[in-house]
Parts: structure tokens; C-alpha cells; sequence
């Protein structure tokens, strides 16, 4: 974790967050607002809180995970300043590890954006509750012209692992280096 954290430190240093934007891949979809009171939206590998952010102005309850504290205390800030702090529960979360266990099963929205670790894909999809959006887009070798290296997707690949998992996929793109796909919990 410390290497992983130094590293995305050192890139969030001096950075506020950037401008609260709806994860990519739900552009054009309608129905993504909070069921009730207590909808909770996942943002996994949060960095500044760009999606955290644009989930709570849609009124969900934001668990936000990232391994970096300096990226955490910035999305803290940026939470503060809109008085959304008591909406989102920002979290140094060594993904390794895996999620925590408090967010199996509850989330109406699961985001995960630009963040690539095949390990979690079960646990994304656990993380949504019966009927929950799940949204992801990581790096893809599709659409490059050069080789893409091991942070980038296979062709496919989100596809493949998401519907071995208990969900519909409602969506899947690919191209131009990335890969996102939009499913929805049974």
C-alpha cells in the first residue's frame, strides 16, 4: 500500500478537486437518482471525489475509497466547502484488501472509474444491492495503436467477467484506450 500511496500522493499533491461529473458510461441514462433516504453510492478508487461529489448533489449517501490521503482529505475539503460532508464518508482504503465489508450488498450505485484490478470485479458486483447500477471504465488496449501494458483491459474483458457475476449488462463500450460497462444487479 505505501508505494501505491506515495505514488498517487505525490499526483494529487497541491490538487483540488476537479469539477463533480457523472461517471462515464451514464451519459444519457436515465433512473440514476437515489431510491430513498439512504441510497448509497460506491466510488471505488475515488482520487479528488469528481463522481463522489456529483452522487451526493444527486442526493445518495457517498462511501468514497482511495489509497492516496491526500486525494481523501482533498475530496474531505471539497465536501466541506458545498456542506455535502455529511453525505460522504471519504475512507484510506488499501484496495488489495479488497472492499470493505460494509458496503456488500447495500449500494443502489457502484462506481469504479479508471481503476483496473480483475480481483475486485466479484466484489464490485457484491457491493451492489438487488436492482443497483453498477458502473465501470478502465483503460483498454482496444482502439491503441502501440502495445497498452497491464493496466490496460484485454478486449472484452469487462464483459467476460461481469457476466459470470449475478447481473445484466446493460450497457458495454469499447474503444479509443478504454472499456466501460454499465450492469445492473439481479
Amino acid at each position: 500500500m505505501r508505494e501505491d500511496a506515495d505514488r498517487w500522493n505525490a499526483r494529487y499533491a497541491g490538487r483540488a478537486a476537479g469539477t463533480p461529473s457523472a461517471p462515464k458510461g451514464l451519459d444519457g441514462f436515465d433512473g440514476v437518482e437515489p431510491a430513498d433516504d439512504e441510497s448509497v453510492c460506491l466510488d471505488i478508487a475515488c482520487g479528488t471525489g469528481e463522481q463522489s461529489m456529483w452522487a451526493a448533489r444527486h442526493g445518495f449517501r457517498v462511501v468514497a475509497l482511495d489509497v492516496s490521503p491526500v486525494a481523501i482529505d482533498a475530496l474531505r475539503r471539497s465536501a466541506r466547502e458545498a456542506r455535502l460532508e455529511h453525505l460522504i464518508d471519504a475512507r484510506v482504503v488499501d484496495l488489495d484488501d479488497g472492499l470493505p465489508a460494509d458496503v456488500r450488498g447495500v449500494c443502489s450505485l457502484v462506481v469504479c472509474q479508471r481503476f483496473r484490478d480483475p480481483r475486485l470485479y466479484p466484489a464490485i458486483a457484491d457491493a451492489a444491492r438487488p436492482g443497483g447500477l453498477i458502473v465501470v471504465t478502465v483503460l483498454s488496449c482496444v482502439g491503441l495503436s502501440s502495445d497498452a501494458g497491464s493496466f490496460h483491459a484485454a478486449p472484452g474483458e469487462l464483459v467476460v467477467a461481469f457476466v459470470a457475476l449475478d447481473v445484466d449488462i446493460v450497457r458495454s463500450v469499447e474503444g479509443e484506450g478504454e472499456a466501460t460497462l454499465v450492469a445492473r444487479r439481479r
